[in-house]
């Protein structure tokens, strides 16, 4: 997100007018949310409150992280104005469902050009702003500066590989890490880097991610249960989940299942990819060999149960309730160059993780894992392979494991409580 962001950025401030034709597309071509990315709302009556906080979250996973902060301050400050703007129609949506309930109005991002920025502005007139992650726009900053409208970053994260993309760019930068009232970084590391690019070191602090408060609380026995049923999946059945998979991932995953069904034939696997379009690859592949596989969304629709022994998930938004299942859980965008996704989802269920060694976005998460004893590496395929060969006919005493992976995350909690007070120190000047 932060090189594709900093690209585009950059477009927008060079060329002007020729990036709009981009945001129509990453638009989805929903002229409502083009019209929002054009800081253009029909809201205004229903922004009321006091302070006005504009927060901001970027997709779908910087959501994920504003949402339990989101919740915390609703409970600390009943009668605030709070505006969650998102830059893409899935983080979008999925913030509208995850927010519903909690008087928190949902607005696309505008675009980085001052004449959107100031409609939109029009509409916020925010006392506060407070950015998710690693968002930050040139030409927003200085609006917000020119106003005098502090800022806050919450779950920040800066990695060594961003913060080198980042250097040759320092001085449009720079004044936008020191305008911060406070940064609050996810490692000590992403600390380090910001504090390289101008953040004032006494007002950095390593807090770790609000992301992981009420993970816990999410993972109840009753989605499991449903899943069990729908899937029909009897106890004592071998579940393997390779979750967030990305490009080579999707098949390389498929092979070692197939190869470990030689151990234990009776195993169930479920393949979710990361991206939708990923599916007919998939379905490609297993068609050529002849293997059974079902559709998620069709097993669903038809209510017959699961009759192969290979499910493909083809929607979103299900997947953290289907780790409830999983025996042998693997996490992608960690074979391939990514940087690793939600490593610490199938530790809400109490469920040890799997993955590879590209870790660059979730190292402290992986650290922490490790430090407990509730993930394993693997190095390629092969490997993964082995291990579950190795643990497959030892799921009971895999147990233990899963345990000390709930107690890491647990270890994680709390961060949304004092984004809370961040917060409110903002709004008081301090």
């Amino acid at each position: 997100m932060e090189s594709f962001m900093l690209g585009y950025n950059m477009l927008l401030n060079t060329i002007g007018y020729g990036a709009l034709p981009f945001a129509w597309s990453a638009a989805g071509k929903d002229p409502t949310f083009f019209r929002g990315r054009l800081g253009r709302y029909d809201v205004k009556a229903t922004i009321e409150g006091a302070p006005r906080i504009w927060f901001h979250a970027a997709s779908v996973g910087e959501v994920t992280g504003a949402v339990p902060t989101l919740r915390a301050l609703r409970k600390r400050l009943s009668d605030a104005s709070m505006c969650l703007t998102v830059g893409t129609p899935q983080g979008f949506q999925f913030a509208g469902a995850q927010l519903a309930a909690d008087r928190v109005t949902i607005l696309p991002f505008p675009l980085d050009f001052v004449w959107c920025l100031k409609e939109a502005m029009a509409t916020i007139r925010p006392d506060l702003y407070v950015t998710f992650e690693s968002e930050f726009w040139p030409n927003l900053f200085r609006l917000l500066r020119e106003r005098n409208v502090p800022t806050l970053l919450l779950n920040g994260r800066l990695a060594r590989q961003s913060a080198a993309r980042y250097r040759p760019f320092k001085p449009l930068f720079q004044p936008i890490f020191a305008q911060f009232r406070r940064l609050a970084m996810h490692s000590e590391e992403d600390r380090s880097n910001a504090i390289g690019m101008g953040a004032p070191p006494a007002r950095t602090l390593a807090l770790g991610s609000s992301k992981y408060d009420g993970l816990a609380a999410k993972a109840g026995d009753a989605a499991g249960s449903r899943w069990r049923d729908i899937l029909n999946v009897s106890e004592g059945v071998p579940v393997v989940i390779a979750g967030s998979l990305r490009r080579s991932e999707c098949i390389e995953l498929l092979k070692v299942f197939e190869a470990l069904r030689t151990a234990e034939p009776r195993a169930v696997g479920i393949f979710a990819p990361r991206h939708m379009d990923r599916i007919p690859e998939m379905v490609e592949w297993l068609k050529e060999r002849g293997i059974e596989h079902q559709l998620l969304s069709r097993l669903e629709a038809d209510g017959k149960g699961r009759s192969s022994p290979i499910v493909l998930v083809d929607r979103i938004g299900i997947l953290f309730d289907l780790y409830a299942l999983g025996d042998l859980i693997f996490c992608g965008g960690t074979f391939e160059p990514i940087g690793g996704h939600n490593i610490l989802e199938p530790s809400a269920w109490g469920k040890p993780v799997f993955y590879g060694p590209s870790l660059q976005k979730v190292f402290y998460e992986h650290s922490t894992l490790q430090h407990f004893g509730g993930s394993f590496l693997a190095q390629n395929p092969e490997d993964l392979l082995q291990q579950w060969k190795h643990w497959i006919p030892r799921l009971f005493d895999l147990r233990f494991h899963g345990g000390r992976a709930r107690e890491a995350l647990m270890k994680l909690g709390g961060v949304a409580a004092r984004h809370v007070e961040l917060i409110v120190l903002a709004l008081s000047g301090e």
